[in-house]
């Protein structure tokens, strides 16, 4: 039981960090003045595939806003929907953290029950 939780803990962690590294490189390419979005594009999908694997869903559908942006090659649309996307991925970490403390409130104890 803790070596599953342990890899629980270890999945949303992981999620977490990859997640906040693609949304800080989608803002720093955003402000290239030739601005390639197909590759906006990629890191997109991204975490968009990476949030539906973890059921960040509303991570997820705000991706589907930037997808859109990158389709019609608009930058403001893109800010806008970065924002969003910002903004749903903080609210996902925070309930993720209190997922994470949890579990390893539950690892400890029993931790402690098996000596």
């Amino acid at each position: 039981m803790v070596g599953r939780a342990d890899h629980f803990v270890q999945l949303i962690n992981m999620y977490c960090l990859d997640v906040e590294s693609i949304i800080s490189q989608l803002a720093s390419y955003i402000d290239i003045p030739d601005v390639d979005f197909s590759k906006l594009d990629a890191l997109t999908t991204e975490v968009a595939e990476r949030s539906s694997r973890i059921g960040a869903e509303h991570v997820r559908l705000a991706c589907v806003d930037l997808m859109q942006a990158c389709d019609q090659k608009q930058k403001q649309n893109f800010l806008r929907a970065l924002n969003w996307t910002k903004t749903e991925f903080t609210r996902t970490r925070t309930k993720l953290q209190v997922i994470v403390q949890m579990e390893r409130r539950i690892m400890r104890l029993e931790a402690k029950r098996q000596q």
